[in-house]
């Protein structure tokens, strides 16, 4: 045998091993599916972001809470489940057998947050994005996909590291955290539940680290180099006029 189909031999040799691999892992999969629930009620809670925990893979509930995450690789298997307004939850281990369907069913607890009460007189200003901030509409976002990592290339200063629940956000090279304000609440970084794009109705970006003087008394002092605020869909906290286009 020449030398020339020596190494054509062992070319194919390689594509059958390879194209024989894939059909193995293949078959070395399986699906989880189920319904997320709200503990409190019963009933069903869409967009609840639920994942395999270390594999990168997920789903988004439907409007009947229902989730089906495939091409899961077989074996112990923890599944998460989280929505903004909920205690996330994680399941205890299963195993997923090859070429099966595991079936996991979650109830969150809401999380209810407490605030003081504030009185208003007078008339209240119509709310307006600080100076300098960054306007992302929802037209703005890609369709799904991590909510920080939207942010990056897009607005000047930005950059993501780590990936879903583990991304953190920086502004120019900062080493100074971001804060995070939720449909009103702060939330002090790290941000521990993922945010889909499909889920957010506007985002304002504040640079530098003047931008968290107004939430003060909830930060007890401590520096950030920025704060992201985020309003989610159906959020009936004020938004800034430049969220629904209104500018005047």
């Amino acid at each position: 045998m020449t030398e020339r189909r020596v190494w054509q031999s062992a070319v194919l040799l390689l594509v059958l091993v390879g194209a024989g691999q894939h059909r193995l892992d293949a078959q070395h999969r399986g699906s989880v599916r189920g319904v997320v629930l709200d503990a409190a009620t019963g009933e069903a809670v869409p967009l609840a972001i639920v994942s395999i925990v270390g594999r990168g893979l997920y789903d988004t509930t439907d409007a009947a809470g229902r989730y089906q995450i495939r091409g899961v690789p077989a074996g112990s298997v923890l599944v998460n489940a989280r929505r903004i307004g909920f205690q996330p939850a994680t399941s205890p281990p299963y195993t997923l057998l090859p070429d099966s369907v595991l079936l996991v069913q979650f109830e969150l607890t809401p999380q209810p947050v407490n605030l003081e009460r504030v009185e208003v007189r007078g008339k209240a200003p119509e709310p307006r994005a600080a100076i300098g901030a960054r306007i992302l509409r929802r037209d703005h976002l890609p369709g799904r996909g991590n909510l920080l990592d939207a942010l990056q290339g897009v607005v000047a200063g930005v950059q993501t590291t780590g990936r879903r629940e583990d991304t953190r956000l920086t502004i120019r090279g900062s080493h100074a955290d971001v804060l995070y304000v939720i449909d009103g609440t702060v939330v002090r970084p790290p941000l521990t539940f993922y945010i889909d794009t499909q889920d957010v109705q506007c985002v304002e970006v504040r640079r530098g680290y003047r931008a968290a003087q107004e939430f003060r008394p909830s930060i007890s002092g401590q520096l950030y180099s920025g704060v992201i605020l985020i309003w989610t869909r159906g959020s009936l906290e004020p938004q800034p006029r430049e969220c629904t286009g209104e500018v005047r």
